[in-house]
């Protein structure tokens, strides 16, 4: 059964591609406007579960509980977001949908322990994003408050750091350390967290306010010197992945907003220059760089992530070796790092290739929604939270395809860490309320000072 599942799982991805296509071309046809345009590709991803769960992986009650349950958010999900979003766009939910069932299937696949725990957030972070239209309606002039999120931003970045000190002073585990060197949890009573995850939306928000007119050059100065301190503790932190991605939308908000070519040419510069610095800084860094370049020196040690990644890509050709039948579980810290790799080994490179464009999708989309706002704080807003979902994926994929160093940051969706998982489905709520904003007669102004 998995054997054959493999060519029903490649179809099955194509099809919800032509089917994305097909919004992305025409967005505005009565057809999406009316909620057609989600139907045909939610049967997709009711099929992927159904034929995971029910047929390939095993009859065992916990999973066939576990599927249920999937199912169940899967069919409920696009429901009730779509009478809370009224103009929510159909290719960036069934996109979330599809990478989110993609992602339980193969957490349960490789932890049953971890897939619950990843479901149970990811239905935490749906709940919460319902209530993000009356959030929104009761602060309708949020984009007041730029200082007030860029004081919670450096407090969310900051608070590792603080917690770090409290422990070495107090011996209380208040930090987890990850095994990689960086300092990036928030651990209590038991309950980890990651807090820069919640720094994201908070920061895209920051940018988006800041910029929605043109600054002064001492406010741009202020943006400029603010945004470089949430990096900046990242980087101390040696959470530099999480300080990659900040940077990278903060300069693509940057540029979009101003236009300025000099300055973001200088701050390409500069990140450069911090990333040759962080090179010889920071011990970890120089080892991930080494088994990047050439890892089958250092197949036994360091170069064993990547050495064991490249061999699930490339052992089982086009069509994977099934579902349940390939070793993913030799990729250390796979769930976490690596689910990409995992997907690649048994679902097959093309299915793998399908995943990628769905993330293209998801950007191609957004920037539309971006391009058509009136209101640049909400183009902004769009712009911001599209970069931090899909330059994230990318740099996540380019790490197990040994394209750049690997980083440690999470796949959106798909790999386990319910922090990142709730985040990221918080931003398509976003997304889908802004797509609502700029398809409003009259409203889409609103705000503007």
């Amino acid at each position: 059964m998995s054997l054959l599942s493999r060519y029903y799982f490649v179809f099955l991805a194509a099809y919800f591609i032509f089917c994305a296509v097909k919004i992305l071309v025409k967005p505005k046809e009565s057809a999406v406007s009316k909620g057609h345009g989600i139907v045909t590709p939610l049967f997709i991803v009711f099929a992927i579960i159904i034929l995971a769960f029910e047929g390939v992986l095993s009859f065992a009650h916990e999973t066939l509980i576990f599927g249920g349950f999937v199912l169940a958010l899967a069919v409920a999900g696009p429901i009730l977001i779509r009478r809370i979003y009224k103009k929510s766009c159909p290719l960036i939910t069934n996109a979330m949908f599809f990478l989110l069932s993609l992602g339980f299937v193969m957490q349960h696949r490789l932890n049953p322990t971890l897939a619950t725990r990843q479901l149970i957030f990811a239905a935490i972070g749906l709940a919460a994003s319902l209530f993000l239209p009356l959030f929104f309606r009761i602060f309708r002039n949020f984009q007041r408050a730029e200082k007030l999120y860029i004081i919670l931003c450096l407090g969310l970045v900051g608070i590792v750091t603080i917690a770090d000190v409290l422990a070495s002073l107090t011996g209380l585990p208040l930090v987890a350390v990850d095994e990689f060197g960086a300092t990036r949890w928030i651990s209590i009573a038991g309950i980890s967290f990651q807090s820069s995850e919640f720094a994201k939306p908070i920061f895209v928000v920051y940018l988006a306010c800041a910029f929605r007119a043109k600054p002064s050059t001492g406010k741009l100065i202020f943006i400029g010197a603010s945004s470089a301190a949430v990096i900046g503790i990242l980087v101390l932190q040696r959470d530099l992945g999480s300080a990659l991605m900040f940077f990278a939308v903060f300069i693509t908000v940057f540029y979009a907003a101003t236009g300025n070519k000099i300055l973001t040419a200088a701050g390409l510069a500069a990140i450069t220059a911090a990333s040759v610095a962080a090179y010889s800084l920071f011990p970890h860094l120089r080892v991930r760089v080494a088994a990047w370049r050439n890892p089958w020196p250092l197949i036994d040690d360091w170069g064993f992530q990547i050495t064991q990644s490249l061999f699930a890509i490339g052992t089982w050709g086009a069509f994977g070796s099934g579902l349940g039948r390939g070793l993913p579980d030799r990729i250390p810290v796979v769930e976490r790092d690596f689910i990409f790799a995992a997907v690649a080994e048994e679902f097959g490179w093309i299915f793998a290739v399908a995943v990628i464009a769905i993330y293209a999708l998801l950007l191609i989309r957004s920037l539309q929604i971006a391009r058509r706002a009136t209101n640049p704080l909400h183009s902004l807003m769009t712009l911001g939270f599209a970069i931090f979902l899909t330059f994230q994926a990318f740099v996540a994929i380019g790490g197990n395809i040994k394209f750049i160093p690997m980083t440690g940051i999470t796949l959106p969706f798909m790999s386990y860490g319910g922090s990142s998982v709730f985040v990221s489905i918080l931003m398509i709520g976003v997304l889908n309320w802004l797509n609502g904003k700029v398809d409003e007669v009259g409203v889409e102004d609103e705000g503007i000072e």
